[in-house]
């Protein structure tokens, strides 16, 4: 992972053959102690593990790839865990194998084959992800919201 500054709050990043999309993406919110942001890319994947969220089951209906995709669409959002304070990484893709169809997904992992190109905006607020009762996945608040468990005089 090679990342640079491209001035307010702006950064490019190249992800190297092998290079993990997730764990490359919270290292790089961790050493620049971004607190919320936005992702876009392209690139190719090596494999990928990609989801869909089941509305009636509220759970993920995993899928993984161990081939070369493309990578034609790469959108997401960095923000902090509420509960360890640690960057969380929500990304979708729209991926391709080589008869060209599209699948597209929430990204849980991703390899990186030839080479991903990310650029990130960081923005100078905090936005954080609770875990919230009834939901799969830590939800995401709108700056100064609390979470709907201490909005209804819970914890």
């Amino acid at each position: 992972m090679e990342y640079h500054p491209l001035g307010q709050g702006r950064y490019i990043m190249r992800l190297d053959p092998g290079d993990e999309l997730i764990a490359s993406l919270r290292s790089f919110a961790a050493e620049e102690s971004v607190q919320s942001g936005h992702i876009t890319g392209i690139g190719s994947t090596s494999s990928a593990v990609v989801s869909w969220l089941d509305p009636e089951s509220g759970e993920y209906v995993r899928r993984k790839f161990d081939e070369p995709m493309e990578v034609g669409n790469l959108t997401g959002t960095i923000s902090v865990a509420a509960d360890d304070g640690r960057p969380f990484v929500h990304l979708h893709a729209v991926l391709a194998p080589q008869e060209l169809l599209a699948y597209s997904g929430h990204i849980h992992e991703a390899r990186t084959g030839a080479v991903m190109e990310i650029f990130i905006t960081t923005f100078d607020v905090k936005i954080e992800r609770h875990a919230v009762p009834g939901k799969s996945f830590p939800w995401l608040l709108m700056p100064g919201e609390s979470p709907p468990e201490e909005a209804e005089g819970g914890a």
